[in-house]
């Protein structure tokens, strides 16, 4: 094997290896969202087993529940309830499906909303029988 194909060879092992060290990106999640990390960050903090676990049966939560990111939790010196309590929800939150809820708003009121939020306009009707109110919009919300 001549050095200009070595070199090749090489240069392409390097490649393969860096690509495949790379963390996969991951997705931002709003502050308000309960993680992993944020377990860590509160257990770091001193709180109790018993608020932790109250917290992740009430609050807005995505866990990682892969066997290496329950074991990263354990070591860290979460408890084994707590580590239930993360189970749980989110077998709890992948079992649940999503409800489509239709609530009629005024358009002043569509000013309050968050941003993203998905505000639609019913199509204004031309028949005698189904007159639709100019000033009724309707909000739709993934619960």
């Amino acid at each position: 094997m001549d050095d200009e194909t070595f070199m090749r060879n090489l240069l392409s092992i390097a490649f393969a290896a860096v690509c495949l060290a790379a963390e996969p990106e991951t997705i931002a999640l709003p502050r308000h969202i309960l993680t992993n990390d944020g377990l860590v960050v509160l257990a770091r903090a001193g709180l109790g087993d018993g608020l932790l676990v109250d917290m992740i049966r009430h609050k807005r939560t995505h866990f990682d529940t892969s066997a290496d990111a329950l074991a990263l939790l354990a070591r860290h010196g979460l408890s084994e309830n707590v580590l239930r309590a993360v189970i749980e929800k989110q077998e709890q939150l992948q079992m649940r499906k999503p409800q489509l809820i239709l609530g009629p708003i005024t358009p002043a009121d569509a000013a309050r909303f968050e941003e993203g939020a998905m505000i639609l306009l019913p199509p204004a009707s031309h028949g005698r029988r189904n007159k639709t109110d100019p000033d009724r919009w309707y909000r739709v919300s993934m619960r």
